[in-house]
């Protein structure tokens, strides 16, 4: 249950960030007024906003020294999402580098 506490906005923020990308190539450029009133870019701050308010609690209960370094996580389900729902193209190199943030954050796990 802890784990799942500190991952959900992780993975909250992450898919707002593909929403929000979503809603940015269907707006094509960025427009203030444009931008902060289309639906789909909306919904991205809605789940930004979800994580934020679950972080909140997280930081709450936990020491900011373990749970900060496993925000790196949202860099692999962000990347993950890129390449599944975009089609966005991902190097070798930087499958690579997630796999050393997975590891890094496996070891900051087991401190637990």
């Amino acid at each position: 249950m802890r784990f799942l506490l500190i991952f959900l906005p992780i993975i909250l923020a992450a898919i707002g960030q593909l929403i929000l990308k979503i809603g940015m190539n269907k707006l094509g450029q960025f427009n203030l007024i444009k931008t902060f009133t289309h639906p789909t870019v909306l919904l991205g701050l809605f789940f930004y906003g979800a994580s934020l308010i679950l972080w909140l609690t997280v930081l709450s209960k936990e020491k900011l020294s373990f749970v900060y370094p496993l925000v790196a996580f949202s860099y692999v389900v962000t990347v993950i999402l890129s390449k599944v729902i975009l089609k966005e193209p991902v190097p070798t190199l930087r499958w690579v580098g997630l796999f050393v943030i997975i590891v890094g954050i496996l070891i900051i796990a087991k401190t637990a």
